[in-house]
């Protein structure tokens, strides 16, 4: 790869890390189209780059999701301009819905309780959840930015929910079945 070409991957990757939340080596290399070798020495270099004390902002490896993020001791500097934190009762029913994506919405409200219909029309407000009509209820899904934005690769998604949500979930699925 000559300079030139270096010079221009890198800038590409560079910026792919600030528009979104991580990448894996592997959605560079599809989203860019260099190689694997190239993608990692370029990974490298802006890690250490990103580690000189004038920099505000760091490139770090968390896992296999390649990030850039606020240094910590600029943080406190930032923090009322971060995105809030949801509240536990949001966080609760959109991880109901991620344990059974898609899933109906009469799961989530046996689950959640009736506090989960608002819940509900907030994550989809907030682009975090999609739904759509199915039968006499609606089939929840998560968007593209709840992977963005919890950084989590779709793919690994499954592996990472616990195993008591994914039983609950299950269990009231397959109640409701047998009520058909």
């Amino acid at each position: 790869m000559s300079d030139e070409d270096y010079t221009k991957h890198k800038a590409k990757v560079e910026a792919l890390l600030f528009a979104t939340n991580g990448l894996t080596v592997e959605e560079i290399m599809k989203k860019t189209g260099i190689n694997k070798r190239d993608v990692k020495k370029i990974l490298d270099a802006l890690e250490l780059e990103y580690l000189d004390e004038s920099k505000g902002v760091q490139i770090i490896n968390e896992g296999d999701i390649w990030k850039m993020s606020i240094k910590p001791e600029h943080t406190p500097d930032v923090k009322d301009m971060l995105p809030p934190e949801m509240p536990s009762g949001l966080i609760k029913t959109l991880a109901v819905i991620a344990a059974k994506k898609p899933i109906k919405q009469s799961t989530v409200v046996k689950i959640r309780g009736n506090k989960a219909y608002g819940h509900i029309k907030k994550l989809e407000r907030m682009g975090f959840v999609l739904s759509e009509k199915h039968g006499t209820t609606q089939l929840l899904d998560l968007t593209e930015k709840f992977f963005e934005y919890f950084s989590v690769v779709e793919s690994k998604f499954r592996e990472q929910i616990s195993q008591e949500t994914k039983k609950k979930v299950e269990e009231i699925e397959a109640e409701e079945d047998t009520k058909i």
